[in-house]
């Protein structure tokens, strides 16, 4: 018999299993004027500087000391590094972790949920405390009703466009203007058409989109499609559906008219792994449009800051269809074996809160999950269009199997794309790869509000 023991063994969390979900465990020796935090990554190092200085010049600051390194989110699969801090008992007090981790990291124990503090130190209901927050980030870092962490940064998805490459093929660039126009997925195979260009050889040397490049992940377009991992009514994995079918669709039937191994030869070409952020099939007027994020604003300025590049929404199956996107991003948390103390508890509550996003996210090129900040556009104004994303906005589904999932998904994907294997195989392989993980946690539920539109003012 399979239990939840050897799934973990399988999967290289055992090592925390014994760990437990339970009430906070509050380190009784730590200095609770001592904040350790584990940050986000040596690139963003000064981001987290800011962060701390601005918190240290408030009354919640004063005497407080935070120790920060870089020790960032490794992965949806990798969580050695916590692990085995929190074995060897060295874990910070905080984490930057992405937030698709949360759930399965909580299911394993290796997360302190923080009702204690808030009813604690706010002196409110949790419900009432996360409201500050979009609804789909506090969401994704919910298990079993329990709060394990405070979001930080999201983002979204949509339609990056060189509009020099679409106007020099005789494409009517109304098509990818986003207030005038949401483009089908067969106006966009005809802009492929009418861009991709063989070179005297037969390989190409114009592309025009490749739906699984870049963010085109089956997820990406499952939003739109309809497509749901998880049945919370019937607590079943429905990977199997006639809509996962038309996700994997997309990419056979691309694959069929533009080659998988042609369009991987263009990208090795012109876009060759490992290349310098400036050497981009985009950048280099080869490629006409892909799937991306706000991520990409500052390199568009620092590497290309002449071309034409314009943001428009994802494909829809039909016209009037409604425009959808999926929203990652990362979050504060605080691991086993945290101090919990309160002057950790603050400096996650101001990182988190509206003065420590505004700080930060328009430096990240990321959007913010704090109301207010949203409200008062503290983001990069290169990012407006994900912000009018957002009401639509969601997170991939918060399952203690999403890394799982995640594998699953893409090398479904893969062998779609070359041809080894129809939509048919890929779902059933898939179903069949979930729903044992899944069994192991009879009775799951999602939160209630998993999957309902928010609406977000802007002034």
């Amino acid at each position: 018999m399979i239990d939840r023991r050897h799934l973990l063994q399988g999967t290289g969390l055992a090592a925390v299993a014994a760990l437990g979900g339970g009430a906070c465990a509050r380190t009784p020796d730590s200095d609770a004027s001592t904040v350790r935090y584990w940050g986000m990554g040596a690139a963003d190092k000064d981001k987290d500087e800011a962060v701390k200085a601005a918190f240290l010049a408030t009354d919640a600051g004063r005497g407080v000391d935070i120790h920060i390194d870089q020790v960032p989110s490794s992965g949806a699969a990798d969580m050695s590094q916590i692990i085995t801090a929190v074995r060897g008992g060295t874990a910070p007090d905080l984490w930057w972790m992405d937030r698709f981790n949360a759930v399965q990291n909580a299911s394993i124990g290796l997360l302190e949920p923080l009702e204690d503090l808030i009813e604690e130190y706010e002196g409110v209901s949790v419900e009432e405390f996360t409201s500050q927050w979009l609804q789909f980030a506090i969401d994704e870092l919910t298990y079993e009703g329990s709060v394990y962490g405070l979001p930080t940064s999201t983002d979204a998805r949509g339609l990056l466009c060189n509009q020099d490459v679409l106007k020099d093929a005789g494409v009517d660039l109304d098509l990818v203007d986003p207030e005038q126009h949401v483009l089908t997925w067969d106006e966009l195979r005809e802009i492929a058409r009418t861009i991709t260009h063989e070179d005297s050889r037969g390989n190409y040397d114009m592309l025009g989109f490749a739906p699984w490049m870049d963010q085109g992940m089956p997820y990406t377009w499952a939003f739109g499609l309809g497509a749901e991992v998880y049945d919370d009514e019937t607590g079943t994995v429905v990977l199997d559906s006639p809509a996962w079918e038309s996700v994997y669709g997309i990419y056979a039937d691309w694959a069929e008219e533009f080659p998988f191994s042609r369009v991987d030869a263009f990208y090795a070409t012109y876009q060759p792994p490992n290349a310098p952020p400036s050497q981009t099939a985009l950048f280099s007027q080869r490629l006409a449009m892909t799937a991306t994020g706000p991520w990409q604003n500052s390199g568009n300025r620092k590497y290309a800051p002449d071309l034409p590049l314009t943001w428009t929404w994802l494909p829809v199956a039909e016209e009037g269809d409604p425009t959808y996107t999926w929203s990652g991003g990362f979050s504060l948390v605080m691991p086993k074996g945290s101090s919990m103390s309160k002057a950790a508890w603050e400096f996650m509550k101001f990182h988190t809160g509206l003065d420590g996003q505004r700080s930060y996210v328009p430096e990240l090129g990321s959007l913010p999950t704090h109301l207010r900040a949203i409200e008062e556009k503290a983001y990069d104004p290169a990012a407006e269009l994900f912000r009018q994303m957002l009401p639509g906005s969601t997170s991939r589904p918060p399952l203690p199997v999403g890394s799982v999932v995640s594998d699953a998904m893409d090398r479904a994907k893969t062998s779609v794309a070359l041809g080894s294997k129809t939509p048919q195989q890929v779902l059933e392989e898939t179903q069949a790869m979930v729903v044992p993980k899944m069994d192991l946690f009879p009775g799951f539920r999602m939160p209630e509000t998993y999957g309902e539109r928010q609406e977000i003012e802007a002034a």
